[in-house]
């Protein structure tokens, strides 16, 4: 009976891959860069810089350059690759770092990339090198607290002082000390060389160009850091929160980024004519440093990328006069490799003042906490609710919203804060409570909005929640008095997590390197939870899986102007029972979205929950059944089921959240249904795991992503198993009827994987699903 329409829907797909491929290629011939040809770039300019290391002569084992910089090109070409991911024990790079060993620098530019590089290879053997560089540069600090070309030079600019702060700030984050009065000096420089607009070099009242607006912007936001005086203190032992700092040094940055909006360009240096490279490499350190994704309307990073990886000539970067390949490489691969840092948290910048962000240094610091404990380069970005759209907050998997005044949220924006969470996000917020804030107004709005939204009220989390020991243990009872954390469940796992007190000011006092700043052991205690509590949330939001920088988003909804289809369309109902046959509501609606989207097959996104002994089951050869607890089929269900089976129908599903229960019940109401037929496991060589070749693909799903909270309680990195998925069979007559995952799949396919649950990562849940429905439209 259903012979005819399986074979119906599945020449309709293939019909439809057919005239989308040729679609998806002309659209793709229009694209900006990808990830993969960033990759593929940054492979071609390494690869070329060590084509270029020099085996003889003056300077074997580095690079030749500019005379009268020492040992300052063949830093910066090491600098390059180390950032690229090169590793110091590299033969070559021993060879390079040998060589910048044994040189003395002599000039600004030399003694800071010489700090820099020491400083990112193998720090703890050079502390000594990296001290003497750092005296070098504080007693040739000019008067006005620049810096020129060497000590005796004592007219600074704004280049040289920009590479002299940052190999003071690369130094100071491994605890060496540099004079406070040395960071103030700069400060002060900075300052006095900001032409009301951005920054140019040297002369007051010169017009502003866009590396040394960058160098501007960069410098004051590091020195800005160095300062005790931030938003968040600690004074007689005690923490206090929402204070307030001179708003002029915000402004000047604000000044400078709104300079380097109106004049955007990756195609040269704004306001100059040259030294396009050495703008880039400027330019990547303010998006990160800043956390802006978008300078103006411009993605930065995307449109920078592709302007270079339209520069490489074979393997070299070849910018502008002055810029020789080696040099032009060196700075393209310092672009490419750091602003492809992958964004693990964003700030929702909402209305119309600071409140969103009281305590300004609190998110960059997290992510360096994060860093450090996953052992791996993060950034993160703001995002200005007021311009929003779901495609820009699904760049970040958690939101972070903090205030202290009035949260209210337009319909449309509730509603794209639902699809947020619904595309397999996380909203993690607080009130800026307590130790000096009071945060009550937002308290109360926060609280009425997210309820709104999700239409059920916060929880109180149990202390057996996984986001107390998703990294690292925590103690809800060690937390300051008056603290716990709420949650709203959502999409199988907690979707909103909330705080009533201030967890972003314990951030800002949280350097992620550096010395940290004084404190008593109770104080440091309660900054050492908070940010335990921050990096166990990105844990648990996303399992140490984000997206990369310039892969598409991909938003799992109903396409633009869709429209129920009945005929030649996938429909896949859900068969009714009382074992919570509908608690993963979205599950099947996001699997049909993604299959469509894969295959470009026509769907219908109405998905039905029907009984067996139903009279529309005869209508549907495809089912769905997923449920978390114990259930029972009446006869006449039991009997529509084996009817089922009998007019050539298929059954696919899982248990949502491994439930034991659930599956157990499924295969005996199955097996009552057909007695005859028999359960047994799928082997790893089954064509269910592999495509197969006919134009139409499944998924290779031999290796996918298996999180078991049974391997390792509270380690993220053991609870991963990969592996073969297992998958359940049910054969009958000769042919299988049916494919059963007892491991997650729905929560996955409604959010994404919960560390709660026993199942796989989303991306897997998504292939082995859509493998069930092709194998099963294939039988």
């Amino acid at each position: 009976m259903y012979a005819s329409t399986i074979a119906r829907v599945f020449g309709v797909a293939l019909l439809c891959v057919a005239f989308v491929m040729q679609d998806r290629i002309a659209v793709a011939q229009q694209r900006a860069v990808t990830a993969t040809q960033v990759d593929d770039s940054i492979k071609r300019c390494v690869a070329y810089l060590y084509s270029e290391q020099a085996e003889n002569g003056p300077v074997k084992g580095g690079w030749n350059g500019h005379n009268g910089y020492g040992c300052g090109n063949t830093a910066l070409v090491t600098l390059a690759l180390l950032s690229a991911g090169e590793k110091p024990s590299d033969v070559r790079i021993k060879k390079a770092l040998d060589l910048i060993r044994r040189t003395v620098p002599t000039q600004t530019y030399d003694i800071s990339l010489h700090c820099m590089v020491l400083c990112m290879a193998e720090p703890n053997r050079d502390l000594a090198s990296i001290r003497k560089d750092v005296d070098m540069l504080v007693q040739s600090q000019s008067e006005s607290g620049g810096w020129g070309y060497s000590k005796d030079d004592r007219t600074p600019d704004e280049s040289n002082a920009q590479f002299a702060v940052l190999a003071l700030w690369e130094a100071g984050k491994l605890g060496i000390p540099v004079p406070e009065e040395c960071l103030k000096k700069a400060y002060r420089y900075w300052v006095g060389t900001h032409n009301g607009a951005g920054w140019g070099y040297r002369e007051m009242n010169r017009n502003s160009t866009g590396s040394m607006t960058c160098a501007g912007i960069a410098s004051m936001l590091i020195l800005m850091d160095s300062f005790d005086n931030l938003d968040a203190q600690i004074k007689n032992g005690q923490l206090q929160c929402c204070g307030s700092i001179d708003s002029n040094r915000e402004d000047r940055v604000s000044r400078g980024l709104n300079w380097l909006a109106a004049n955007f360009s990756v195609q040269g240096n704004p306001g100059s004519a040259s030294w396009g490279f050495y703008y880039l490499y400027a330019l990547e350190r303010v998006g990160r440093l800043t956390g802006q994704r978008y300078i103006g309307a411009h993605d930065w990073y995307r449109e920078g990328a592709t302007h270079i990886v339209a520069s490489q000539t074979l393997d070299a970067i070849r910018g502008g006069t002055q810029e020789d390949p080696i040099l032009a490489t060196a700075m393209s691969l310092l672009f490419l490799s750091k602003g492809k840092r992958q964004v693990v948290i964003g700030h929702l910048q909402h209305g119309s003042g600071e409140d969103w962000q009281i305590h300004r240094r609190a998110v960059q610091n997290l992510t360096g906490q994060i860093e450090k404990v996953w052992k791996r380069e993060l950034s993160w970005q703001s995002v200005r609710l007021k311009d929003a759209t779901l495609e820009a907050l699904l760049e970040t998997p958690i939101l972070f919203i903090s205030g202290s005044q009035e949260f209210r949220l337009t319909p449309e924006q509730r509603k794209m804060l639902k699809e947020y969470v619904e595309n397999g996000n996380l909203i993690f917020a607080e009130a800026c409570n307590g130790d000096g804030c009071n945060g009550d107004t937002f308290d109360k709005s926060f609280r009425a909005e997210m309820e709104q939204i999700f239409e059920k009220p916060f929880s109180k989390l149990s202390p057996a929640h996984v986001v107390w020991a998703a990294e690292a243990k925590i103690d809800p009872n060690a937390m300051p008095e008056g603290f716990w954390l709420y949650g709203i469940d959502a999409c199988c796992k907690t979707s909103v997590i909330y705080s009533p007190i201030s967890l972003s000011c314990r951030w800002e006092l949280a350097r992620p390197w550096g010395n940290p700043f004084k404190s008593n052991e109770a104080l440091k205690a309660d900054i050492d939870n908070a940010v335990k509590i921050g990096v166990n949330v990105a844990a648990y939001a996303t399992g140490r899986e984000l997206k990369n920088k310039l892969d598409a988003v991909e938003i799992l909804q109903a396409p633009k102007n869709y429209q129920s289809l009945e005929r030649g369309a996938l429909k896949l109902p859900k068969i009714q029972h009382a074992g919570g046959a509908d608690e993963a509501s979205r599950a099947v609606v996001n699997l049909l979205d993604f299959y469509s989207q894969k295959t470009r097959a026509l769907i219908d996104r109405d998905v039905p929950l029907l009984s067996m002994n139903s009279e529309e089951i005869e209508k549907f050869p495809l089912l769905y059944i997923h449920g978390r607890t114990k259930f029972v089929f009446s006869e006449s269900e039991r009997a529509g089921l084996r009817k089922h089976f009998e007019n050539g129908g298929f059954v696919i599903g899982d248990s949502i959240c491994a439930s034991k229960d659930f599956s157990n019940s499924l295969r005996d109401e199955f097996l009552k249904a057909i007695p005859d037929a028999k359960w047994r496991t799928l082997d790893a060589n089954h064509s269910f795991m592999t495509p197969d070749g006919n134009g139409f693909d499944k998924f290779d799903v031999r290796n996918v992503v298996l999180v078991d909270p049974n391997l390792a309680s509270g380690d993220l990195v053991r609870s991963k198993r990969p592996g073969p998925p297992e998958i359940e069979a049910l054969e009958w007559n000769g042919r299988i009827v049916m494919l059963f995952s007892p491991n997650d799949l729905s929560c996955a396919m409604e959010s994404k994987h919960s560390l709660q649950c026993r199942g796989y990562v989303r991306k897997d849940a998504f292939a082995v699903a859509v493998n069930m429905i092709l194998f099963s439209l294939s039988q």
